[in-house]
């Protein structure tokens, strides 16, 4: 039996979403395989925390901020200072440690690499021979993904293969397999069926809003939406977020059309019934909506990675970048009037050609 140890954060929810994907597909596929994901909060409570809360904050309130470390770090000289750095890397050895001697593993995998400087350096000591791996979860390559201990990245496309060499990564050490998306995007699904046990089941299209962050233009566009001439269902997805399933309960009256979610295990079926998804353009939600083929309307990217994100995607059509509430609405009229698109892209082997590496 393998086992190997999946590494994410709650920084941006698709990392996990990786991470499950890598689980669930070694879970149905791979008997031999025993995928273990944790998220860095329960290696070391510190530094994970510590990791999510600047995330949260500056996404929210300062993305200058975020995009400015971003960019900063995306200078080799930089990033490899800040390697290192072994002062603060030291200040967690101990805990992280423990918690890998424990684990026994023949393999690790970072969904997030943030965590990957602290963490390698621990694990190569405690398990010489062992593989570890980064799935990057963009599409950009950025220079902190240069971690000399890594033996293998697993990137979306061949682009994101050209950044990783531009910042000094082994060419050799690189595969291109897609990002592990759920194998759930990718099976047959009925459509109808799915409306109905949802609770929408009419002729209407449905346009499926997901957005965790309480932002200016969340409430004006489920408005508009909803008071638009011809109908539509909208659901709208807060991700957890109470605060904004609050609001947004207290300000729009309930209606048969209209379906609020706060938290679901289950957004592959509101994307799948969706003719249209507006979210904001992280890595794991564009790959699904690639599987799905649908095309998404990309809004409120975070400096940095996403709005690379969101560059590469609108250059080949796959979706739109609308930002304000104007260009969210007459994206949405445009794609609802296009016809369905099959799957454009994605891979749905990506899990198998990563875990591969394992064998």
């Amino acid at each position: 039996m393998k086992k190997i140890l999946v590494v994410s954060m709650k920084t941006g929810w698709g990392h996990i979403r990786a991470a499950q994907a890598l689980e669930d597909y070694a879970k149905n596929n791979l008997p031999d395989f025993k995928i273990s994901h944790v998220d860095l909060c329960e290696i070391e409570p510190g530094l994970g925390k510590f990791f999510e809360i600047f995330y949260d904050i500056t996404n929210d309130h300062l993305p200058t901020i975020w995009g400015a470390v971003y960019e900063t770090f995306d200078k080799e000289m930089i990033s490899s200072a800040f390697r290192k750095a072994n002062g603060f890397q030291r200040l967690f050895r101990r805990r992280i440690g423990r918690y890998l001697r424990k684990q026994a593993v023949d393999g690790v995998i970072f969904t997030n690499v943030i965590p990957a400087p602290m963490v390698a350096p621990v694990c190569r000591e405690i398990y010489p021979g062992i593989p570890m791996a980064v799935v990057v979860t963009d599409y950009h390559g950025h220079s902190y993904y240069n971690v000399p201990l890594i033996n293998r990245y697993f990137v979306a496309i061949p682009e994101v293969k050209n950044d990783l060499i531009r910042v000094g990564v082994d060419e050799k050490k690189i595969a291109v397999t897609g990002i592990p998306v759920g194998q759930k995007f990718y099976g047959r699904y009925d459509q109808g069926g799915l409306k109905r046990k949802l609770g929408l089941g009419n002729g209407l299209k449905t346009v499926t809003f997901i957005s965790r962050l309480s932002k200016d233009f969340v409430l004006p566009v489920i408005k508009r939406l909803l008071e638009r001439g011809e109908k539509i269902n909208l659901v709208m997805i807060c991700g957890g977020n109470n605060d904004l399933y609050k609001k947004i309960k207290d300000e729009i009256p309930t209606r048969k059309n209209f379906k609020l979610v706060n938290w679901t295990n289950r957004i592959d079926e509101y994307m799948k019934i969706a003719d249209a998804v507006i979210s904001k353009p992280g890595g794991l939600v564009i790959s699904e909506c690639l599987a799905l083929g649908r095309k998404i309307i990309m809004t409120d990217p975070i400096p940095g990675q996403e709005e690379r994100n969101a560059e590469f995607i609108a250059k080949y059509g796959y979706g739109v970048l609308a930002l304000a509430p104007d260009e969210i609405i007459a994206a949405v009229e445009k794609i609802l009037i296009m016809p369905r698109a099959g799957q454009i892209a994605a891979r749905s082997d990506s899990c198998a050609e990563i875990l591969k590496y394992f064998e």
